[in-house]
């Protein structure tokens, strides 16, 4: 199953950079203000996938930021 950082709603660039070091990053679709969720985590209902090229350039932004490994 995709995860959160395969997700268009998924929005580590407004996330505050502590919680993107433990992989975590805003939901857009979390009504709760902070509410973050794990790069790990399943695909919900709301899910919406990125485009392959986005996913890469995400994924390679958020190493940079050593966010993930």
């Amino acid at each position: 199953m995709n995860t959160c950082h395969e997700c268009k709603h998924w929005n580590p660039k407004a996330t505050d950079t502590n919680m993107l070091r433990f992989g975590f990053a805003r939901c857009d679709r979390k009504p709760l203000p902070g509410h973050t969720l794990s790069a790990k985590a399943q695909a919900c209902a709301e899910f919406k996938p990125l485009e392959a090229d986005k996913v890469q350039a995400r994924v390679t932004w958020l190493k940079q930021r050593k966010a993930i490994a």
